[in-house]
């Protein structure tokens, strides 16, 4: 009997001494949350500010928020409260597509491109221009189930700017949460598939002008040509599930608008089109360019849009009165 006893009492120190550790922990983990917060550092270590011992979650959670809270200014606490809306726990998106400030202040868009739609073509163009900080707001307002799409979107656009911009935008989205899995490696089925699948699609978005494409890219370098059908459209754009070719090609645009390549633009915007996307859609994307690009940006993809719907204008009414149709020769500058 006494040894059980003093087994008993043993066990119950051995909790109280663990007890005593985590809290030790907690209050050296607060008081370094405390200089964070003193450091203006709170909306960068949003998820660590509410940190809650993995051990009993349950236990003193108001006391750590209290805690983390005590020392800091207004705007501290302001911005603290803005990380809670803009992720919640575990990075559950909070925000509401519609409020993103750029839907307020860039020009209209018809109702068939949806809000969440628009925000992954800002999200995009904002990854290409290696804006960071936009790319997280970006992603706070995109609803969990457009993870998937906004994940895919960031994919290819390492066929447009290079990996270390998408590298950094796809860190900075991981940063804010992501939800889900869909965007993940597709089962590999190998080059021959994937060259065929691209294929097809570089058909879908070229139409009529595929094979002169091809030929052109034969020309300028084999394996550029082979690179292109095989991974560019094949392993990357041809990915199914989360986001359609109607939104590839809105992305694809909304990124070149600011690249300064009118001739690879105008191909795309005609791309756009011949997947599904309305002319309306189209113009939404390329009028927004000035918010991730500037001015100088938008009044060239405005140029180049200008040039498209004209083109489109002229072979309606070639078709209309029984001409051939074809498209207007390209101007000087492009």
């Amino acid at each position: 009997m006494v040894s059980r006893n003093v087994a008993r009492n043993s066990s119950w120190l051995g909790v109280l001494a663990v007890g005593a550790s985590l809290g030790a922990v907690s209050a050296a983990v607060q008081k370094s949350r405390h200089r964070e917060v003193d450091q203006g550092d709170s909306v960068g270590r949003k998820n660590e500010l509410w940190w809650v011992p993995p051990i009993f979650p349950s236990l003193g959670v108001s006391k750590l928020k209290q805690s983390a809270c005590e020392g800091a200014s207004p705007s501290q606490l302001a911005s603290a409260q803005h990380t809670r809306m803009s992720t919640g726990f575990g990075g559950v998106i909070k925000n509401e597509p519609k409020d993103h400030p750029w839907i307020a202040t860039s020009p209209a868009a018809p109702s068939s491109l949806l809000p969440e739609e628009r925000i992954i073509t800002f999200l995009v163009a904002n990854a290409a221009a290696g804006k960071v900080e936009d790319v997280k707001r970006d992603w706070s307002f995109l609803p969990s189930h457009m993870h998937a799409a906004g994940m895919e979107a960031l994919l290819q656009n390492h066929l447009l700017v290079g990996f270390p911009r998408t590298i950094n935008a796809i860190a900075a989205v991981h940063q804010v949460g992501v939800e889900g899995s869909d965007w993940k490696e597709e089962p590999r089925a190998g080059p021959e598939f994937w060259r065929n699948r691209g294929e097809e699609a570089l058909e879908a978005v070229y139409g009529a002008k595929y094979q002169r494409l091809r030929n052109r890219m034969e020309s300028l370098h084999p394996v550029l040509n082979s690179i292109m059908a095989e991974h560019a459209y094949g392993r990357v754009i041809s990915r199914e599930g989360a986001l359609s070719l109607r939104m590839r090609e809105l992305c694809v645009v909304a990124v070149l608008t600011g690249q300064d390549v009118p001739p690879q633009l105008q191909s795309h915007l005609y791309g756009a089109r011949n997947v599904g996307a309305t002319h309306a859609e189209i113009a939404a994307v390329v009028e927004q360019t000035a918010l991730p690009w500037g001015e100088a940006a938008q009044a060239q993809a405005s140029s180049t849009l200008s040039d498209f719907l004209e083109d489109v204008r002229v072979n309606l009414r070639q078709t209309e009165s029984g001409g051939t149709g074809g498209e207007v020769q390209r101007r000087s500058k492009m």
